[in-house]
């Protein structure tokens, strides 16, 4: 039976996501942000996006700054050590982004209502704020006395997700060198999926080490080949996190027009990843890289 490839560039990736869609972004704080997918996002123009990001950094901040979501379901997005997100807090303090607030068993909660093909999940009610601030997530179930309480989460169902791993053959089958996070249940609850990968390899190296593949072809709709494209978050085993890069954004975002510059400069001008990966250097790059002796 003949396979049909679903390598696309990043432009064709994005091409057709449309204002008000809601975004589920893969990944874990500074591992593996889907980065060049949402540079790609932002200049293609779609606005008043929903996002769903697993606990994020630059990737839904950099969404955020740039003027393109209206809201985001979340547990938290942190730039750790560097500080607080500043274009996440700037618009949640001014209003001009909707904040729901959630916790990570809502969050989990609501994909699998999702994957299952359920009106909602329950969990347990961890005796938070969470249902008084967002009650459109959160909503106390019926229980007998004595019986622990309950919350019921309902679906959340992004309409296209980004994820980035790091590697895949042209037919989509997805292969993690480390941990895979949220990325798989989120694969698994969007209508659709969008998977950059570091290198494209042929379908004997993915049968070869076939335990890493995490997200097999069928629940993949296109792959983009995109070397250093969780940049400057981390990809396992391959590369480092930028923390000179984290920094500069992090120092920008205190202004106007050094955002603004930010923005030119790494997201507008470079009109593909090659282009990105000339502004920050190869000198930059290749100090981040890992030693292909720690693959595993």
């Amino acid at each position: 039976m003949s396979r049909t490839s679903k390598l696309v560039s990043l432009d064709q990736a994005v091409a057709d996501i449309a204002d008000g869609a809601s975004v589920g972004l893969g990944g874990w704080i500074f591992n593996s942000q889907p980065m060049a997918l949402v540079r790609a996002l932002i200049r293609q123009g779609a606005r008043n996006l929903d996002l769903v990001p697993s606990p994020g950094s630059i990737a839904p901040d950099l969404l955020i700054g740039a003027g393109r979501a209206r809201s985001t379901v979340c547990v938290f997005i942190s730039f750790e050590h560097h500080g607080l997100a500043p274009q996440f807090r700037r618009a949640a303090e001014s209003g001009t982004l909707k904040v729901y607030e959630m916790d990570g068993p809502g969050i989990a909660g609501g994909l699998r209502a999702s994957i299952c093909d359920l009106p909602f999940m329950p969990i347990p009610d961890l005796a938070t704020d969470l249902p008084r601030v967002n009650p459109q997530h959160y909503r106390p179930l019926p229980t007998q006395p004595g019986e622990r309480r309950l919350l019921a989460v309902p679906p959340i169902r992004p309409d296209i997700c980004f994820i980035h791993a790091q590697q895949a053959d042209e037919y989509g089958n997805v292969q993690f060198l480390g941990g895979p996070f949220f990325d798989v249940m989120l694969a698994q609850a969007s209508r659709r999926v969008i998977v950059s990968v570091d290198r494209i390899v042929s379908p004997d190296i993915i049968r070869r080490a076939n335990h890493l593949t995490k997200l097999p072809a069928p629940m993949v709709d296109a792959v983009v080949e995109a070397p250093f494209g969780a940049h400057p978050s981390s990809s396992a085993s391959l590369y480092r996190a930028d923390d000179v890069h984290l920094r500069e954004y992090v120092k920008a975002s205190a202004k106007t027009d050094a955002y603004r510059a930010y923005l030119e400069r790494y997201v507008e001008k470079p009109i593909d990843s090659a282009a990105y990966l000339n502004e920050i250097g190869a000198a930059r790059l290749a100090a981040l890289a890992v030693s292909e002796t720690n693959l595993t």
